[in-house]
């Protein structure tokens, strides 16, 4: 097809997506009911008078994506040698902890499970040199520790602190590290104030909603520990207290409203910034169950951020659950009001450049475009400390919609499609079905959330009113 669009209703209004200048047409009923004659084939495009009609407005041009291939494919190499963002250094793959829901529990199929590999100081030289040497045109980098639990080795990060600390010249450089909170001694958060840490930790609402999944070895419970530390953060260092980010994992045996509640009332924890994220179900050996009231929370917490929104309602009253789950709109609609149009050679929008947005070090020196991937998958490793990236892996990472190439090239979704290699279900390489499977989920986010920007629209709402929710 060389002209490609996608006809929708909102409640209210009939519209048009036109995929080449990456533009939302509010219709007619007679247009929309033409144009959805020429989308399922009744009538031939150059019969159709709306077509001609758009066509003077500059819509509906004929245009036919040639290849597939991401528009950073050509600066990649560049990039890789001097815009390097973040160094990521798994510094130990052992937990003090065995959360029931972990990546690395053992309920996930082709993945690790905790063990007893760290980091040697060696290795973290050579990723700190590595990194260094290649991000040169950036006034500003960051450094983060990742686990198993980081503060296992906190002998070790305070080296890699103090070794790049002295490396460093002319730049600012930033620490961060995400951690279970249980090992946030007196020593350990003096060091991470003095050294300008920000830290994530993860905790799962109340005693009794934390502690059915997140337990030490030998069975107890973490809550009464990490709170203490938080405890202690805030009397001390009530400045650090207030950065702090809490991380949620939402799973099928807490309950979600007790949990939003605890949040919102808990003296030590009602001023923090909630991040909830939902258990990963890639590669999950079981399926996940919610139960109904999750479902229905979360429906009544989007819906009040969206009278948030339109003015309807304060945005004190909203709830992180809501508010993050919108970023894929703003997204939308600032590709949307881009208006730009597409280039013959085209790639969806879902992989980040790998290795330059963040580079990950296992710790055997390994490297990954992220620590979201499998890291036992050798179609995710990128090189190594010893030697170096290799920019035709990336790249490969990079261009996963050729996998599709000629469904991606007459996608109407295309442009905002938002799948990367790590959510694609596969043993060993990735193959062209195994891609397939996930087309028809980012199609339905597509033309979901072209269906609220519209409907947003509807009510009159500027870009700063959105932008302030995401």
């Amino acid at each position: 097809m060389s002209i490609i669009f996608k006809t929708f209703r909102t409640y209210a209004h009939p519209y048009v997506y036109d995929r080449h200048t990456n533009a939302v047409v509010m219709l007619t009923d007679d247009e929309y009911k033409e144009l959805v004659a020429v989308e399922n084939g009744e009538l031939p495009a150059e019969d159709s008078a709306v077509i001609k009609r758009y066509q003077e407005q500059g819509l509906f041009q004929p245009n036919v994506v040639q290849r597939i291939e991401h528009s950073g494919t050509n600066r990649l190499d560049s990039y890789l040698n001097t815009r390097m963002q973040q160094l990521t250094l798994q510094v130990t793959q052992q937990c003090n902890l065995r959360c029931a829901y972990c990546a690395y529990s053992g309920i996930y199929e082709n993945n690790r499970t905790h063990n007893n590999a760290r980091m040697s100081f060696e290795v973290a030289q050579k990723a700190i040199d590595y990194f260094l040497d290649h991000n040169k045109n950036l006034a500003d980098i960051v450094i983060g520790f990742y686990g198993g639990e980081p503060l296992l080795e906190f002998e070790l990060i305070k080296k890699c602190v103090d070794y790049a600390s002295s490396k460093v010249e002319g730049k600012r450089i930033l620490f961060n590290m995400t951690t279970n909170g249980t090992l946030l001694s007196d020593k350990v958060v003096d060091y991470l104030v003095a050294h300008n840490f920000s830290i994530s930790i993860s905790l799962d609402g109340s005693k009794e909603e934390h502690d059915v999944n997140r337990k030490f070895k030998d069975g107890r419970g973490s809550f009464d520990t990490i709170i203490e530390n938080l405890r202690k953060i805030r009397a001390r260092y009530p400045e650090f207290d207030k950065q702090i980010q809490i991380m949620t994992t939402i799973n099928p045996h807490m309950d979600l409203g007790c949990v939003m509640e605890y949040f919102s009332t808990d003296e030590v924890l009602n001023d923090k910034n909630i991040m909830f994220n939902t258990m990963n179900e890639k590669d999950l050996k079981d399926s996940i169950c919610y139960d109904e009231s999750y479902y229905e929370i979360r429906n009544f917490e989007y819906l009040k951020c969206l009278l948030s929104i339109v003015g309807k309602l304060e945005r004190k009253h909203t709830s992180a659950l809501a508010v993050r789950s919108m970023g894929s709109l703003k997204q939308m609609r600032s590709r949307i009001h881009a208006h730009s149009q597409l280039s013959q050679c085209a790639h969806h929008n879902g992989p980040c450049l790998p290795g330059v947005r963040k580079l990950f070090v296992r710790t055997d020196g390994k490297l990954y475009p992220c620590e979201r991937v499998n890291e036992t998958q050798n179609y995710f490793c990128i090189g190594s400390v010893d030697a170096g990236i290799c920019v035709d892996e990336c790249k490969k990472l990079l261009n996963i919609g050729k996998l599709t190439e000629d469904q991606c090239k007459n996608c109407w979704a295309l442009r905002h499609c938002s799948l990367c290699a790590g959510q694609i279900d596969f043993v060993d390489e990735p193959r062209t079905c195994d891609k397939l499977k996930h087309c028809n989920n980012a199609k339905r986010q597509a033309l979901f959330d072209l269906k609220e920007l519209c409907t947003i629209n509807e009510f009159g709402i500027k870009d700063d009113e959105l932008g302030v929710f995401i």
